[in-house]
């Protein structure tokens, strides 16, 4: 079934306020959107609308809709929701991920090397992204992987965290960990590594 006009704007706006090209305080004129987007102002009001009730943007009623910020005690919640999170569809993943999908860890980490050695921040938070998704896909709960993405996505404009070349290469050690303890089905360590 093709998406509708509003799920298309919806979903262009909502990821480039993730990839942070939207940048928390911007604003954003409709008129330029429906120009950009190619659309009539009416899905673009609509998707504003939907973006507004997830928390993403701020209405306001006089002058142009607002890209949110969050306060650092906002950022410290979603953080320890995150922690809890990741690290449970870690340890369930490890009763459930195959060998084939271990293989696909690893590659992503090769990938991972290569992006780093091209000082492609982007495709090292992407790239990280997709490590993780592939392990919390293996936990047999939908629902807890359907809440790590949300939860996920209202953090991922906030600072970019592997701007660093020294984070990002921690990182690649730190994922090397978690696929030796996912090789040795040891369920607590991921658990703890992930945390």
């Amino acid at each position: 079934m093709s998406k509708s006009k509003v799920e298309i704007v919806y979903e262009k706006i909502h990821e480039k306020i993730i990839k942070g090209h939207y940048r928390p305080g911007s604003k954003l004129i409709i008129a330029q959107l429906a120009k950009e987007f190619k659309m009539s102002e009416i899905p673009v009001r609509e998707a504003i609308q939907r973006l507004a009730q997830e928390g993403y943007i701020t209405l306001r009623p006089y002058g142009a809709p607002t890209v949110n910020s969050l306060t650092e005690d906002e950022i410290r919640q979603i953080f320890e929701i995150r922690s809890s999170l990741e690290s449970l569809a870690g340890k369930l993943a490890v009763d459930h991920i195959s060998n084939a999908h271990i293989k696909q860890l690893e590659q992503i980490v090769e990938e991972s090397i290569i992006i780093y050695e091209n000082d492609d921040i982007e495709g090292f938070f992407t790239n990280n992204r997709n490590f993780h998704r592939t392990i919390y896909e293996q936990s047999n709960n939908p629902m807890l992987v359907k809440l790590i993405q949300d939860i996920t996505d209202l953090s991922a404009r906030y600072p970019n965290y592997y701007q660093v070349r020294n984070r990002m290469f921690e990182s690649i050690k730190e994922h090397r960990l978690i696929i030796d303890a996912l090789k040795d089905r040891n369920s607590d360590l991921v658990e703890s590594l992930i945390k």
